[in-house]
């Protein structure tokens, strides 16, 4: 049957404004609560603090001016978790510990069982990735209309894994070829150049895995559409990729050149221990390089936001990004920094109370490794909810960045959406959780 559309429907048309309102303070209390609550439940809280802050984050999202709605349940949560850790993760601790036993331990037989591991952990990552999205969607409504994902979990883990393995197994296989050929000096040289060769393939599969994702989104019963191509995206890559080759490439060099000069490849070859210590400088050189790569990295992240959002449509109306390369660097930069304020105040309310609460007296070496046992767990907690506060600030900073800038271009006839008739997950995304790739 024809349904036939007037121009009173027509004229129903109206603009969508996607807008944030929230500020950080009533966030930080949150992470706060969140954090006692979980050392007080020795963790079992995460699942339900987890689902607080998606309720605050969602609420703050508004379309029109009404808020999102967050459906989800820590019980769901914790309920996906259960599933993916014994349907999974004790399955394979399992079957190491049986490799050991009926193998008596080899270590070719257990580095075939960890290559193993390895490849289905990098297939299910991307499984746990679209089950998490899906989740999601599934529990995000505006005006009681839901949204979904309506594709396949396997189809885009397999796609995760073939879209970088195959162009990796593929070029490290020539490269190899030519390295023997060539010899061990030259062959080092094709090796490095082979790699830098294959993140090259980085753009165009992330382009392709927002094609497979996006298109299977829907809001209520109506699909968006993406239609966005890889090469607008390299432009901005070059420069992210000329710099990191150079960033890590330098620090790969100093690297080198300090284990030289301060004796420790010389140590190493004596059989001396290092002292700890002695490894501060590398630990800073690649601090250094981690936060200059995010820096170099930021404006090819932003362009590929923008991208992604001008090339997805709903019904008509067309998505716009507005992030930008300075800005989204000082985002990183700042929640990086946030974070580790949160790792050292916890560190130093836990040093307090240790040594507050510390005897005036010597103690025997029994006590003594008491004591350092309950000194433990008096800095622990407190690292928990400190840690805790910042991660819930950077979750609650990044969706303000990310969601104030997201526009949609068009008026959308709201009254042709109906409710979508798929079934939903009834568990949480467990697999993200235990992969730890959860986005809020």
């Amino acid at each position: 049957m024809n349904i036939l559309i007037t121009d009173d429907a027509a004229a129903a048309k109206e603009p969508i404004d996607i807008s944030f309102q929230g500020s950080s303070a009533p966030m930080a209390g949150l992470g706060f609560v969140n954090g006692l609550l979980k050392v007080l439940t020795l963790g079992l809280y995460s699942f339900w603090a987890k689902t607080e802050v998606r309720r605050r984050i969602w609420s703050a999202t508004r379309l029109n001016g009404e808020p999102i709605t967050y459906t989800g349940t820590g019980k769901e949560l914790l309920l996906g978790f259960l599933v993916a850790f014994f349907g999974v993760v004790l399955p394979v601790l399992l079957g190491g510990a049986a490799v050991n036993v009926f193998f008596g331990g080899s270590p070719q037989v257990l580095a075939l069982y960890q290559g193993v591991v390895y490849v289905a952990f990098f297939v299910l990552f991307g499984n746990a990735i679209y089950r998490a999205q899906r989740y999601r969607l599934s529990r995000t409504e505006w005006r009681g209309i839901r949204g979904g994902l309506s594709g396949s979990p396997g189809q885009y883990g397999w796609a995760y894994f073939w879209t970088l393995a195959l162009p990796f197994t593929g070029i490290s296989m020539i490269a190899g070829i030519l390295a023997y050929v060539t010899g061990p000096a030259v062959g080092g040289v094709i090796m490095v150049l082979a790699l830098l060769t294959v993140l090259w393939v980085l753009p165009w599969r992330a382009n392709y895995l927002q094609r497979l994702i996006t298109r299977e989104m829907t809001f209520g019963d109506r699909s968006m559409t993406y239609t966005g191509t890889a090469s607008p995206l390299y432009r901005s890559y070059l420069f992210a990729w000329l710099g990191n080759a150079v960033i890590f490439g330098t620090a790969i060099s100093s690297t080198a050149v300090y284990v030289m000069q301060s004796g420790l490849y010389a140590q190493q070859l004596a059989g001396i221990r290092p002292h700890p210590l002695d490894f501060l400088p590398i630990v800073g050189i690649w601090i250094v390089a981690l936060i200059a790569s995010a820096v170099v990295t930021a404006w090819y992240r932003a362009s590929q936001i923008n991208h992604f959002a001008r090339n997805t449509h709903f019904e008509g109306a067309t998505f716009r990004g507005e992030a930008t390369g300075s800005t989204l660097m000082w985002l990183v930069l700042s929640n990086w920094l946030i974070s580790i304020l949160g790792i050292a105040a916890g560190v130093l309310i836990g040093g307090l109370l240790v040594y507050a609460t510390a005897p005036s007296t010597p103690a025997s070496d029994m006590a003594f490794q008491g004591a350092d046992a309950v000194a433990l767990l008096m800095v622990v907690p407190p690292i928990i909810v400190m840690t805790t506060v910042a991660g819930t600030l950077a979750q609650f900073r990044s969706a303000r960045y990310f969601l104030s800038r997201l526009k949609l271009d068009g008026p959308v006839n709201l009254g042709l959406i109906m409710q979508s008739q798929s079934g939903r997950p009834k568990r949480g995304e467990g697999l993200a959780q235990v992969f730890d790739i959860d986005a809020f």
